[in-house]
């Protein structure tokens, strides 16, 4: 029998981590997850205990040294690198922190990707890298980041186009995420404001910030679709590509459709703490690329994706969609 070698996935626990993990496993493939759990949530990886292809191991991803360790252990095929600050606000808030733990954290797991001898490597990039516009990005577009967290991770693509010339035989993908949303969520982005209030108080208004801009909107199970197959599918070398839909959506949409997949019509009320003081209008992703590597693009159906989160945290309409 040919052993299937494991993959290596960083910040596990968190929202794309844990999917990652779930669909390697439902493949086959035998996962090392590791977290530190300051965000990531061990029972979004309780389903897999138990399971002699897993391993859990709780570590800081800036300790290079046990960081090689681990990986000489487990000589992974791959390295998935999703752990990072990435809440915005968190990261606007203590930008020493955001540049720790996703510029040294990622140089961290290139150092340590190299002393093992791994040579593939998935690097969770954002669209926040891109220069504002009102038109999809395609990845040649002009970069500027709109705050602390898209330039540290500009600066982690920087490490690892560096880190790519000095080893031109190890395949780097370079996945610009785009906003994703489905169940697991980490972090308090809108969405899960939005299912929380719900949930709290379901009869009364909900308390929002700004809902006009626009955002293109991607199922996480999806991304973490494509995060396996374009690391599966990658060259040698550099491939940076957009992980998105196509396609932008406002949260006054996201609501209205919350509303009708509820039955009930959304009271909405503006809440000044929560509007930001500069806020991107409008990010919406080009996916050529992506479809061209893999064949397709995760799907833009906000009615089927809002409602399997709907679904999957207890909100559905009881009555049916």
């Amino acid at each position: 029998m040919v052993s299937i070698r494991p993959w290596v996935v960083t910040g596990a626990a968190g929202f794309l981590g844990s999917h990652v993990v779930e669909l390697l496993r439902e493949r086959g493939v035998p996962v090392v997850a590791f977290d530190d759990f300051s965000w990531g949530r061990p029972e979004f990886l309780a389903p897999h205990e138990g399971d002699p292809a897993f391993t859990l191991a709780r570590l800081d991803v800036r300790n290079t040294e046990a960081l090689t360790a681990l990986l000489r252990r487990h000589s992974p095929a791959a390295v998935v690198h999703l752990a990072a600050l990435h809440f915005i606000p968190a990261a606007v808030a203590d930008p020493p922190k955001a540049v720790s733990l996703n510029v040294l954290g990622t140089q961290s797991v290139l150092s340590a990707c190299r002393a093992a001898g791994v040579g593939a490597l998935w690097f969770a990039s954002t669209g926040d890298v891109y220069a504002p516009s009102g038109k999809p990005h395609a990845e040649d577009d002009p970069i500027g980041p709109f705050n602390i967290y898209g330039l540290t991770k500009l600066i982690g693509e920087q490490l690892i186009a560096l880190e790519a010339r000095q080893r031109p035989q190890a395949a780097f993908v370079v996945g610009r995420l785009f906003n994703l949303y489905g169940p697991r969520e980490t972090n308090p982005h809108i969405l899960p404001e939005i299912l929380g209030q719900l949930r709290r108080q379901p009869d009364a208004p909900l308390r929002l910030g700004d809902l006009r801009p626009r955002r293109d909107l991607v199922p996480v199970r999806d991304a973490a679709r494509a995060v396996i197959e374009l690391l599966e599918a990658a060259p040698a070398g550099v491939t940076t590509v957009n992980v998105a839909t196509g396609e932008a959506r406002s949260m006054e949409e996201v609501l209205a459709l919350i509303g009708e997949l509820r039955g009930r019509r959304l009271a909405i009320e503006t809440d000044p703490a929560k509007l930001r003081p500069v806020e991107r209008g409008h990010l919406q992703a080009d996916v050529t690329r992506l479809r061209s590597l893999i064949g397709w693009a995760p799907h833009a159906d906000l009615r089927r994706g809002l409602n399997e989160l709907l679904t999957a945290e207890g909100l559905a309409n009881e009555g049916g969609v």
